[in-house]
């Protein structure tokens, strides 16, 4: 519920609060996970720390690399996470669903390569992740077509979306209505990520 209050911080540009805001969430995002799940997926754990650490960074401009290297070592996680679902799929097979994604990513970077003079490579190697991480939780929920792995791809396949809108409101332009968009974004994609951790592997 705490996520809620983000936009008040955001919209008055109140550092402080907003650091105290997003820590609460995703504390809370934590407890709730580790209170409620029948079996503790380390992996997602160590997800949720790192949440934690480059959310709090991202908050602060002088710490925006190291924010920025955490999110792509977290996205990464999400496909160890994942992983075992490609193993039953050919690797054409796997080339053939991964065209669209790709060609939609190569768009989007092209489109705002020349505002990240900063972040090109570390933007592109994220996109690269978060291409796999798509094509893996849909392959994921294409097989086995339950409420734990469509939620997994909802909550997987929208963070990529609120990544483009926060390089352009970071980049191209600050508006406050994108940094709050964005921020809601990913708590959406996290609250989905958790309803398939603490899902029945059946259901």
């Amino acid at each position: 519920m705490s996520s809620v209050f983000i936009a008040y911080p955001l919209w008055v540009m109140n550092i402080n609060l907003e650091f105290a805001v997003k820590i609460i969430a995703l504390f809370s995002l934590s407890f709730l996970y580790l209170e409620t799940t029948t079996k503790v997926n380390h992996w997602y754990v160590i997800i949720l720390l790192f949440s934690i650490i480059s959310d709090s960074l991202f908050i602060f401009e002088t710490f925006y690399y190291p924010a920025l290297y955490f999110l792509i070592v977290n996205r990464f996680l999400y496909l160890v996470i994942i992983r075992k679902s490609i193993f039953p799929y050919a690797p054409k097979k796997i080339f053939l669903y991964s065209i669209p994604i790709l060609l939609a990513f190569l768009i989007l970077y092209l489109m705002i390569y020349e505002y990240m003079k900063d972040i090109r490579i570390s933007a592109f190697i994220m996109g690269v992740i978060s291409v796999f991480l798509i094509l893996f939780t849909f392959l994921n929920f294409l097989k086995k077509n339950n409420k734990r792995a469509k939620y997994f791809f909802l909550g997987t396949s929208l963070m990529p979306f609120a990544d483009v809108l926060m390089a352009i409101s970071y980049y191209i332009d600050s508006h406050t209505t994108y940094i709050i968009i964005y921020h809601y974004m990913y708590y959406i994609a996290r609250y989905l990520i958790y309803k398939s951790m603490v899902t029945d592997k059946k259901e």
